[in-house]
């Protein structure tokens, strides 16, 4: 090991033990000032730190908690995969109480280190950094951590800043990691010419790099708090800060501090990609006034408002960071309705999401951490529920931006190495459409549950509009006789002329991701109206002037009505138009059954045109196979000779009793006699 080690240059030692952690302030000379230190207490570090915009500005504090969330989310090294010690990852850490930007820098990298894994291990393995039988140790999260800030810097050394809080551990390693940095960026060189990549970001696999560059300059946006204040008070108060509004999107793209009118939601805000951090410290935001979050989930709550009555309930099925469950009650009448919001796990979750609902001053939101499915359907509790919000955790496939999306919506660190990878997981997906389904199909029995809203983050059809159908047919095909069906019905979100070009079907909504949202499905399943029946909307319709009044059933009623044969010979001259083949076929059928069960009717009934040239056609009426064979399945006396249905098979001795009886008719050439079967 020491001879393969020293043949690539490199001498190894010793490394020092992690347990323990000496963390030092840049500029101190004299060890006695060290102090040891626990690893769960290392946040103290952070906290005394400044923390600028440059992206060179990466410390000790921030590589330590970065090879941790990696270490936990990495995939197996070919090292590990051949010698077949693959040995399971640790649980993801729990960070700290710190500011939102350090939190972003932490998962940045880590998520940046999971992309450019294969490439780092490579790069480590052929600068001779690591040797061919080199063993993964614990040190391999944290240089690979380091390996891949130094890669986006370019190998250029970091400076260091006075104050600046050292781990001895971390500077040995980057120290390390720079004396071969000559080695490792020739490496990178021969990667980048075996597959003709022009720049480090064309190594990444095609979709991950659509979806950096989608994400990248993706626009900020915010919903206004109108409990607390309205949007055009919002819209003022920007303005006297400098802010400039646009009427349209595109206004926005090239200008900083502007922003304009969401499209789609009424009370969101659109801003520069650049506000993202002057808006997080704004004081409009800190007071609760002004809501940073993706316009993905902004949708679904729009949606509900549409659908409330006053005094109807919500149920939504999953709480997440709970700003989307604020958004649904800022929309609602505090006092006449209830947000019941599932999916809070422990104590200390619920007392923080009460805070944020305390600071935005919401007060109609009750959070049950019982499972959705372990509540009973007739619990009193849920009584007056209407509308459902189902919010799956699903597959987040249509995000462009996981870190932020994670950060705001509370999501589990394992959405980035899902996110990381080029392929789908198909049993994962198929697991995910499993439990989507299940939870729709739950919360549809609910007896007094009007309409569901289910929205999902996702691209994959099977998550989406599969899942919404199948769920659909389900409920209808086992819904009690007394529940009227679900339907599904257009999205009721305002689309422009460039939505409507996109959409694969008018039944729900579905947004590709792009450079101005990321990607989402949304579905309004609504009971039918039990209340009216169809005669009541149409003459409801009708009263509005929206349709022509209900059809009169006086043409039902002469169908069925026995008349004479000039009665009928009137009636059908005096049309302009022949009536179609279904109601005609009706009317023949209901008078020959008729005629035949009473046992009192003639034999078929002839129906006399008049033609253009003032003779007289006989036509025989058309009948069914089941009409012509009515007499085998009857149970009253068998039928006469003159009775024969027409086009039924006859024997032998039922033609020479017809032939006793048959009456001589007229010779008229003109008389076309039918086939047997039509």
């Amino acid at each position: 090991m020491a001879l393969l080690s020293q043949a690539y240059g490199r001498v190894p030692r010793a490394r020092p033990p992690r347990r323990a952690i000496s963390v030092f302030t840049a500029g101190d000379s004299s060890p006695s000032k060290n102090m040891d230190v626990e690893r769960k207490n290392l946040s103290e570090c952070i906290f005394s730190m400044h923390i600028d915009g440059d992206s060179t500005d990466v410390y000790h504090p921030i590589y330590h908690y970065a090879s941790q969330v990696f270490a936990s989310l990495r995939q197996p090294s070919k090292v590990e995969v051949l010698t077949r010690k693959v040995e399971p990852n640790p649980d993801p850490p729990n960070l700290p109480e710190m500011e939102e930007k350090v939190k972003r820098k932490i998962y940045d990298l880590a998520f940046s280190t999971l992309k450019y894994q294969g490439l780092l291990e490579d790069m480590l393995s052929e600068s001779g950094y690591y040797s061919y039988d080199a063993v993964i140790d614990e040190n391999h999260s944290i240089i690979m951590v380091i390996l891949c800030d130094m890669l986006n810097r370019k190998f250029v050394k970091r400076p260091y800043k006075k104050g600046e809080a050292c781990i001895p551990y971390v500077q040995e390693l980057e120290e390390d990691l720079l004396s071969f940095s000559t080695k490792l960026n020739a490496s990178l060189a021969r990667n980048r010419i075996k597959f003709q990549a022009s720049s480090i970001e064309c190594l990444l696999p095609e979709n991950i790099r659509q979806r950096d560059e989608k994400g990248s300059n993706m626009p900020t946006y915010a919903w206004v708090n109108q409990l607390k204040t309205s949007v055009s008070e919002v819209t003022e108060a920007l303005r006297e800060e400098g802010f400039s509004m646009s009427k349209t999107w595109d206004g926005i793209q090239d200008m900083e501090n502007t922003f304009a009118l969401d499209g789609h939601c009424p009370n969101v805000l659109v801003f520069h990609s650049g506000c993202k951090e002057d808006l997080t410290s704004h004081e409009l935001v800190q007071e609760g006034k002004l809501v940073l979050q993706d316009k993905t989930t902004c949708l679904g709550p729009h949606s509900v408002k549409q659908l409330l009555n006053e005094g109807d309930d919500i149920i939504h099925t999953n709480v997440g960071s709970g700003w989307t469950t604020a958004h649904v009650a800022s929309l609602t009448t505090q006092d006449q309705c209830t947000v019941y919001g599932f999916g809070v796990k422990g104590q200390s979750r619920v007392d923080q999401v009460n805070g944020q609902m305390r600071k935005l001053e919401i007060e109609n939101v009750k959070l049950i951490q019982d499972n959705i499915f372990d509540v009973q359907h007739t619990d009193p509790r849920f009584k007056n529920v209407k509308v459902v919000l189902v919010t799956p955790q699903d597959s987040r496939s249509g995000i462009t931006n996981p870190v932020e999306y994670m950060l705001q919506e509370g999501d589990d660190a394992s959405l980035l190495k899902e996110l990381s990878q080029d392929n789908v997981d198909a049993e994962k997906l198929d697991e995910l459409v499993s439990k989507h389904m299940d939870l729709l199909k739950h919360v549809m029995k609910f007896p007094k549950v009007q309409a569901v809203v289910y929205t999902t983050c996702s691209v994959f059809s099977e998550e989406n509009e599969n899942v919404v159908t199948k769920v659909m047919d389900y409920s209808n095909n086992a819904r009690l006789p007394s529940k009227m069906p679900f339907r599904m019905i257009p999205p009721l979100i305002p689309l422009t002329p460039r939505d409507l070009d996109t959409q694969k079907s008018s039944k729900f909504l579905t947004i590709e991701p792009s450079e101005v949202m990321g990607g989402c499905f949304v579905a309004v399943l609504s009971r039918e109206d039990e209340a009216l029946s169809a005669a009541d909307i149409i003459a409801r319709a009708a009263a509005k002037g929206l349709c022509d009044g209900p059809a009169s059933k006086k043409d039902d009623d002469d169908d069925t009505e026995e008349t004479t044969e000039s009665s009928k010979l009137k009636k059908k001259s005096s049309r302009t138009t022949p009536r179609g083949y279904p109601t005609a076929k009706k009317s023949v059928s209901a008078r020959y059954l008729k005629g035949y069960k009473g046992g009192q009717g003639s034999a078929e009934k002839v129906v006399v045109k008049s033609s253009s040239s003032g003779q007289q056609k006989k036509v025989k009426p058309v009948r069914t196979a089941s009409q012509m064979f009515a007499h085998h399945f009857s149970s009253d006396k068998p039928a006469q000779p003159d009775l024969q249905p027409y086009g039924v098979p006859l024997t032998q001795a039922t033609i020479s009793r017809m032939n006793a009886t048959k009456q001589v008719r007229k010779d008229n050439s003109q008389t076309q006699q039918p086939k047997p079967f039509l």
